[in-house]
């Protein structure tokens, strides 16, 4: 297919694979930016921009300590802030326990459905590390186990390779026994 400036352009063949190429590019295009006066890590709810955790942390929390702006806002972010992959001082503890409070404190909060999906997240991811430790524990046990048995077949090899040995003699010992046997009756 000819174009007015004259470039040619085939049509994909599947154009599937291109989809998610397209999509990305239309999200990206009808999102906004966001400039720095505008609410990054603020406290009326603006977004967390994961530059400076602790920064943004003592801003919400002065905020909601001091009263200022809107505390269902500061407790929401706090939570957000706690619980983010790439906060380095991530404590999911801390972040349940904020989420908790919004969802008591501010039940008719627009954050406060949101905050019951990060409960229930953070609770899940509890419980998913509770159920991983109790694998590697079980894991430790049953490697401790295979060792044991792997000795105490050790051993009894050992102990069946001693017997055979003390059979072998047993049998050389009567077999000498037997020919000296044989020896003093032709005698």
């Amino acid at each position: 297919m000819r174009t007015p400036l004259g470039y040619q352009f085939r049509l994909a063949k599947h154009p599937i694979p291109l989809l998610p190429l397209l999509l990305t590019a239309l999200i990206a295009g009808c999102s906004s930016i966001q400039t720095p006066g505008q609410g990054a890590n603020s406290v009326d709810g603006g977004l967390i921009v994961p530059s400076n955790f602790d920064q943004a942390l003592r801003e919400h929390q002065k905020a909601l300590t001091e009263g200022k702006g809107q505390p269902d806002a500061a407790l929401y972010n706090i939570g957000v802030i706690w619980a983010h992959s790439a906060n380095p001082k991530k404590d999911y503890l801390k972040a349940l326990n904020s989420f908790r409070t919004l969802v008591k404190d501010h039940p008719a909060s627009p954050r406060a459905e949101p905050a019951k999906i990060w409960i229930q997240a953070l609770e899940q991811n509890f419980k998913n590390l509770e159920e991983g430790q109790k694998l590697a524990d079980e894991k430790r046990a049953l490697a401790r186990e295979r060792d044991q048995v792997t000795r105490e077949r050790d051993q009894l090899a050992q102990e069946r390779n001693k017997l055979n040995y003390a059979i072998e003699k047993s049998r050389q010992l009567d077999a000498e026994i037997e020919k000296r046997r044989k020896q003093s009756l032709k005698r």
